[in-house]
């Protein structure tokens, strides 16, 4: 998997994507034990991000739309979305962007059809979720 996820890599580094990144999900690396690892993952967020989404864009955009957003990671909690994800799943829908994508099969990829079944009961848009092989 680490062959397809460089050649991502690259393809974001020469700007064929647009990387849209919230704040919060660099602010939950911090819990990760493996400090090379998280150290990396932040850079690469940091600098190929195309817009980093403060907490506060995240919050003006669901008192905008309307949505309970704590019912919502609640929601998909029960689905068994961890609630790092469940947050990422939901800025993804609010901010409309065009895929959502993972490096972790199991717990958004195989869960997509749920995921999207919850989104649709808050009056969300549905989202593409892909791996890095996909795009």
């Amino acid at each position: 998997y680490g062959d397809i996820a460089r050649k991502l890599m690259k393809r974001i580094g020469k700007k064929e994507f647009e990387v849209v990144t919230p704040f919060y999900l660099i602010e939950h690396l911090v819990k990760w034990h493996n400090i090379t690892l998280k150290e990396k993952i932040e850079e690469f967020y940091l600098k190929e991000s195309t817009k980093l989404l403060s907490n506060e864009d995240v919050d003006v955009k669901i008192e905008e739309i309307g949505v309970d957003d704590k019912a919502l990671i609640t929601d998909l909690k029960s689905h068994d979305v961890k609630e790092e994800d469940a947050f990422i799943v939901m800025v993804t829908s609010i901010f409309n962007l065009d895929y959502l994508i993972t490096f972790n099969r199991i717990h958004l990829k195989n869960k997509k059809e749920t995921i999207n079944e919850v989104l649709k009961k808050y009056g969300l848009k549905t989202i593409r979720i892909a791996g890095p092989e996909e795009v």
